[in-house]
């Protein structure tokens, strides 16, 4: 780099005809400007951090519903951006052309997603360039997995993958389990420490299992699979099993026939618990603020609170026509419903109610950010201020067909949005309006 910046001053007019190279410009026709004094000054260890530098230093943990108490509560500092000269933007937007059931899940670098067609993808966060794309045969992905410290597990009905070194951009594979014959994988994938949780079930012996693998143990030097690091704990299904595990402190709670099966992870015993409450396959079941969560066939939400012993779980006060999606933090318990959402306390208080002529679905929840679905329309509300709103349509790159959003996440300063058609789109809360 120059240590100097030299600007001279020509008058065309006071040029004479014939240029003498050799002669000195006068020091009062140009400005001299000595930087290496400057550029001493400079200190490369107080030069800012990116924001990129900074997530891709982090092992980022990723869960389905934000943890693993399935709370829809994702941890960031992403604030809406108030004032009418800042606002969302969008980073990216790439058409897949995928089908697609489960989630978004990200770790440092990528985005990762599984297809219904048996498809991987590797998104950049960043750029939205797609580095990986692999087919995994005879493989359909409909549940979400999960990413433990940078690594990535994906669950199909049959296999889990693990894919452990994306850091350094290696996109090999291990198949870590398979089930037996007649046995689909039934739940997204949770997590305990280094155990990962899932359930399977085999509908001509309506029989299931909530099975507990040992992720640091599935491989020894000749890699082969160790099977003494998995552990089953099987029961009887006559009509139905959630596909959700929620996971509070070392307990594992599954809904099964209107019973709560509550699964002591470290002991390794579980305990199938009659409930006083009418359940189903959409039931949902959360953990939030000590307490666990159910609603009923009748949208109305019970809880208890910590440690489970009995079934007896008593009435929040919160109720609806129909509930789509429901989630929370601490105290704060948001639904989405037919009519727009709600913001209750866990004392069944209502705080507010927005009203809307379409349905709305909770994405995600932020400390400062809730992050709603209506159809083929995202919508960022500021939940420091309920009026604020801002609202984006996903649009299909074809004529004639309209878009669903099938999952939107919260990460650091990011929010990913994927529709079922496979529309992928990142934004962020750094746009700059002009006003002219």
């Amino acid at each position: 780099m120059t240590e100097r910046i030299i600007i001279d001053f020509d008058d065309e007019k006071e040029k004479p005809k014939k240029a003498n190279s050799d002669k000195k410009v006068p020091e009062k026709e140009r400005i001299v400007i000595d930087l290496s004094e400057e550029l001493n000054k400079i200190d490369i260890e107080h030069i800012e951090e990116t924001y990129e530098d900074q997530i891709l230093r982090q092992k980022v943990d990723c869960f389905y519903k934000g943890g693993s108490g399935l709370n829809n509560f994702y941890e960031s500092s992403l604030n809406f951006p108030e004032g009418i000269e800042k606002g969302f933007s969008q980073s990216f937007r790439i058409n897949l052309k995928d089908d697609f059931f489960n989630s978004v899940l990200f770790n440092n670098r990528y985005i990762i997603l599984s297809s219904c067609t048996g498809h991987v993808y590797f998104t950049d966060r960043f750029t939205g360039y797609t580095e990986h794309k692999a087919h995994i045969k005879e493989q359909v992905f409909e549940k979400t997995g999960l990413v433990y410290s940078n690594c990535v597990y994906i669950n199909s009905l049959k296999k889990i993958f693990r894919y452990g070194k994306t850091d350094e951009k290696n996109f090999d594979s291990q198949e870590i389990h398979e089930t037996g014959e007649g046995v689909f994988i039934w739940s997204n994938l949770n997590r305990y420490k280094n155990l990962i949780l899932f359930t399977d079930y085999d509908p001509s012996l309506q029989t299931a299992g909530l099975n507990l693998l040992n992720i640091n143990n599935t491989e020894n030097d000749g890699n082969e699979k160790i099977t003494e690091n998995f552990f089953r704990f099987e029961f009887k299904v006559s009509r139905y099993i959630s596909d959700r595990i929620c996971i509070a402190g070392k307990t594992a709670f599954i809904l099964t026939d209107s019973k709560l099966l509550i699964f002591d992870i470290e002991k390794r015993t579980g305990v199938m618990t009659e409930l006083n409450l009418k359940t189903d396959e959409n039931s949902f079941l959360f953990y939030s603020g000590n307490r666990i969560y159910i609603t009923t066939i009748d949208y109305e939400l019970y809880y208890t609170d910590l440690p489970v012993n009995t079934g007896n779980f008593k009435t929040t006060g919160i109720k609806s026509n129909y509930i789509n999606s429901i989630g929370g933090f601490g105290d704060n318990i948001f639904t989405g419903t037919m009519e727009g959402w709600k913001l209750f306390k866990s004392t069944g208080l209502k705080i507010y109610e927005f009203e809307d002529e379409y349905e709305n679905r909770i994405e995600s929840i932020g400390r400062n950010i809730l992050v709603i679905s209506k159809s083929n329309k995202i919508v960022f509300s500021n939940l420091n201020r309920f009026q604020e709103a801002e609202g984006y349509v996903i649009s299909s790159d074809e004529l004639n067909e309209s878009e669903f959003i099938n999952s939107a996440v919260i990460s650091g300063n990011e929010i990913f949005i994927l529709t079922r058609k496979g529309i992928l789109e990142s934004f962020t809360n750094d746009k700059l309006n002009i006003h002219i």
